[in-house]
């Protein structure tokens, strides 16, 4: 089987005539495999490839794509062909969002294209794409393009002397942005590398210390691990610098790159002794003990820190750490202990509780605390967020000093009970539905309160998570199926829906609530209709009872994308249906994505054929978010579909 004709013969009389393996998924690898076969006459081969990149679809260049990726794919096994340089070439083009036709006028890319073009790139022949890319860092006359460029050559070719060259020597803007473009860059690309780390200790040595870009200096301590000239660097920045944020960073990536180096090991230690007390001295510590564990010095100085310091912030922070590198500290243990008995600040003993328990998991008095932080939350505090971050918090460390959770479930359970604010209770609730697997405790506690309480977000969250700690649980269920039939508030049906479906994944009631959703709300509220999705996308759609209901689905999100109009002047998008006020025009990029998620192949043509007009010039230019959107679903019909059956509900 020498000719290629087996694999495509395109007979534009009659497309169902012809072959077209190569647009069969099942077929590429037989493909790949009879260009690599050397008994393959070379001709035949050149043959091949031009005609793969000669293909005109007619109907939209979406084939036409598919052929010339294959033919850059076949590359691989064929890497002599004549025609490789030039689509290389033509794939780099498309790898790029903005594409310039002439001197005046940039055509922004479809993203399907770009995406495809660059997974594309890392598929054919590796030597020419290195080449490609060498040619355009060194031709370019964009920064962008070169910088972007040199990274992608950076990752084909690690330590291509090309590309850290172009970046080192690339013309930046003499601000922040301009180092800090180019340090980011580096790191990307040149670990280890002298070059890049002699350009990002350069510019740390000799720009104005209010511009040094902390991403360079975070960079040296990324990748010039043990290289004395970037040491030295940092260690002079720290002792020079009046500005303490590149002060501490430069402590940092001392840490992280001079283990055992006895210049920053000393230095470190001088600057411990010269800032005594001061909060920085927190961080070198921190950087002395990575590079010379065991060094008395940081000991010494943390101690002093929880002595001296009038900051209980600070204090706890020294001592946790204390306890980190010496368990046994009596100064560390006495400090958080006092913590836990006198501090006016929640978090303050949230950390020295989970501190003392880290060292001692039966400390009962930073139980009894954490205890007491979780029952705080239903007191109805002055500021409810950070006092649920806290309860949060605590309810977490209890869940991690007990592996069965019986004490995280009790304070949940002590909370539930006795808390008098319904913002609170969904906290604690919620909660619960996280620790209290199996636990019988917990699996009562939901039921009663399910029994008493009115409230319906407070029901749906109770059944929500009771039907996760109690799988097929009957009040669960018949509580949630209430909510759907009771309650007024669509993002409680959602919810309600939600949560119904995480326990019996085929609920007929729950599917046809999200479809009443969509057909209600898409032209008031797009945030609903796109969490109304995004829960259907995550059925298992080959479900006979969920099939049925996909075509409702279906056409409610097509509507949604033709009805939508772009309104610069914030009028009604609808002339005489409801009005569409979307914040991000960008929903319609995410309902498209929803609806390829869940399209089936049988629906297919009829979607191309209903918005294949959407993808003319005038709407491009009209409303460029339904454009990209319509090319996205199209695109993943053409994926889909055959040729002869894309061509005709196209044309």
């Amino acid at each position: 089987m020498h000719d290629w004709q087996y694999f495509f013969n395109h007979d534009r009389s009659n497309l169902n005539q012809g072959t077209y393996r190569i647009f069969e998924p099942e077929w590429k690898a037989e493909i790949l495999h009879w260009f690599s076969q050397k008994d393959v006459d070379k001709q035949q081969k050149e043959d091949f490839i031009q005609a793969l990149i000669d293909f005109d679809d007619s109907c939209g260049d979406f084939y036409r794509y598919r052929a010339y990726f294959l033919a850059a794919e076949a590359l691989s096994q064929f890497p002599e062909s004549s025609l490789g340089d030039a689509i290389v070439e033509q794939l780099l083009k498309w790898s790029y969002a903005y594409f310039r036709q002439d001197k005046r006028d940039w055509q922004i890319l479809p993203k399907p294209l770009v995406q495809t073009a660059r997974k594309t790139l890392e598929l054919t022949d590796r030597k020419r794409v290195i080449a490609a890319f060498v040619h355009l860092v060194h031709t370019t006359e964009s920064r962008s393009i070169l910088r972007v460029a040199a990274e992608k050559l950076g990752t084909l070719d690690p330590g291509n002397k090309s590309a850290i060259a172009a970046l080192a020597l690339m013309p930046i803007t003499e601000d922040r942005q301009g180092f800090c473009q180019r340090s980011y860059s580096l790191g990307t690309i040149a670990v280890g590398d002298e070059t890049a780390i002699a350009v990002l200790v350069h510019d740390i040595e000799k720009i104005p210390d209010q511009q040094i870009c902390t991403v360079g200096i975070r960079t040296l301590g990324k990748f010039a691990y043990g290289n004395k000239t970037a040491i030295a660097a940092l260690v002079y920045l720290m002792e020079t610098t009046l500005n303490k944020d590149n002060c501490c960073e430069a402590i940092a990536a001392l840490g992280k790159i001079a283990y055992g180096n006895q210049t920053a090991i000393a230095a470190l230690v001088k600057f411990l002794q010269i800032n005594q007390g001061d909060r920085i001295c927190f961080d070198a510590s921190q950087a002395l003990w990575q590079i010379d564990p065991g060094n008395a010095a940081v000991i010494k100085s943390l101690v002093y820190i929880v002595e001296t310091s009038a900051n209980a912030f600070f204090i706890n922070r020294a001592a946790t750490y204390l306890l980190k590198i010496e368990p046994g500290n009596k100064t560390a243990i006495a400090t958080l202990s006092k913590t836990l008995e006198t501090s006016q600040s929640d978090n303050e003993r949230l950390q020295a509780a989970q501190s003392l328990l880290q060292v001692d998991s039966n400390n009962q008095i930073a139980i009894n605390v954490l205890f007491e932080l979780v029952k705080n939350l239903g007191q109805s505090p002055k500021d409810p967020e950070y006092t649920k971050y806290i309860a949060y918090g605590a309810t977490r460390a209890l869940s991690q000093i007990d592996p069965s959770n019986q004490l995280a479930i009790n304070a949940l359970v002590d909370l539930i009970r006795t808390a008098n604010h319904h913002s609170y209770l969904n906290l604690a609730v919620q909660d619960l539905g996280l620790f209290g697997a199996g636990n019988e405790t917990a699996i009562v506690t939901l039921i009663e309160l399910i029994a008493s309480t009115k409230d319906d977000s407070l029901l749906c969250d109770a059944a929500g998570s009771l039907g996760k700690i109690d799988s097929g649980n009957k009040v669960a269920v018949s509580t949630l199926s209430q909510v759907l039939e009771t309650t007024q508030d669509e993002w409680g049906r959602l919810d309600a829906a939600k949560n119904l479906l995480e326990i019996d994944p085929v609920n007929l009631k729950a599917i046809a609530t999200l479809c009443q959703i969509m057909e209600i709300n898409p032209y008031q509220d797009e945030s609903i209709l796109t969490d109304a999705v995004q829960n259907l996308e995550q059925l298992n759609l080959e479900n006979k009872l969920i099939k049925e209901k996909l075509n409702e689905v279906i056409s409610t999100l097509i509507q949604f994308i033709q009805i939508y109009q772009q309104d610069d002047d914030n009028k009604d998008c609808f002339s005489n249906k409801a009005t569409i006020r979307l914040p991000y025009e960008s929903c319609l990029l995410d309902i498209a994505d929803s609806l390829t998620k869940i399209l089936q192949r049988e629906h297919l043509p009829q979607v191309v054929i209903t918005l294949k007009d959407y993808l003319s010039k005038q709407f491009y230019k009209g409303n460029s978010y339904r454009y990209e959107a319509v090319f996205n679903i199209i695109w993943h019909c053409a994926e889909n579909l055959t040729y002869p059956d894309f061509h005709k509900a196209i044309n």
